[in-house]
């Protein structure tokens, strides 16, 4: 059965017509300004796009997964990422799920999907987050990608409390290695990667439509304007 999963999930990866599924980001300018060209690289080079990955969300955990392609002929580190919805309500209240609380998360996520048995459709969806996932998926373990590791003691934060508690933050593995915010990362030349992130959300009805991304790409700090679709 893990065999037949596994080939059509790589089948399906291969069909795929577009590497970006989601919603393209644009530039945000020094002046503030946001590029108005769709699917422009940045100034460093990147394209990056964000798509709100259904099958593993729900009412008040929200999946999202970006694709972060390298445009250029040199190889892109990718680092200090954070994530800013430009609201003083959504800041404090939109949560990032991190630590024993992401793992719970997880648990609890596939043991709904259990009861509806689902796992095969949500087999696909883990396909959208990158090869980690994919061991993840086939021994229902979160071990092979690091999230046995998290810190234990640190519960999910806020926007706002996130930027407060960034260095204490990082002296402990508060999230998988997949993860958008778990640290530097590398997108070789002309290649892609995909990282995600699941917001806890207080009020299922009332969501931002867009966040900013700002992060450093060798050296160079740049943002980008995400459109969301909940």
């Amino acid at each position: 059965m893990k065999k037949i999963i596994i080939i059509a999930i790589m089948t399906l990866l291969l069909s795929c017509a577009s590497v970006h599924p989601g919603k393209y980001g644009k530039q945000i300018r020094e002046d503030g300004s946001i590029a108005q060209k769709r699917k422009a690289p940045t100034e460093a080079g990147l394209l990056i796009s964000g798509d709100m990955e259904k099958a593993m969300s729900g009412d008040f955990y929200k999946f999202m997964v970006f694709t972060v392609e390298n445009k250029t002929g040199n190889i892109a580190r990718v680092s200090d990422v954070n994530v800013n919805f430009h609201n003083e309500k959504f800041n404090s209240e939109i949560k990032i799920t991190s630590g024993q609380e992401l793992n719970r998360w997880y648990e609890a996520t596939m043991a709904e999907k259990r009861r509806k048995e689902q796992n095969r459709s949500t087999g696909f969806s883990f396909a959208a987050i990158g090869g980690g996932l994919l061991a993840a998926f086939t021994d229902n373990s979160w071990s092979n990608v690091g999230v046995a590791l998290l810190a234990g003691g640190v519960a999910s934060l806020t926007i706002d409390e996130l930027y407060k508690s960034k260095k204490e933050l990082e002296r402990g593995k508060v999230f998988p290695d997949a993860h958008l915010m778990s640290g530097e990362f590398q997108v070789p030349a002309g290649l892609y990667d995909r990282k995600w992130i699941v917001f806890n959300v207080m009020d299922k009805d009332n969501l931002p439509e867009s966040l900013e991304l700002s992060y450093m790409v060798n050296d160079r700090e740049e943002r980008i304007f995400v459109p969301i679709k909940w």
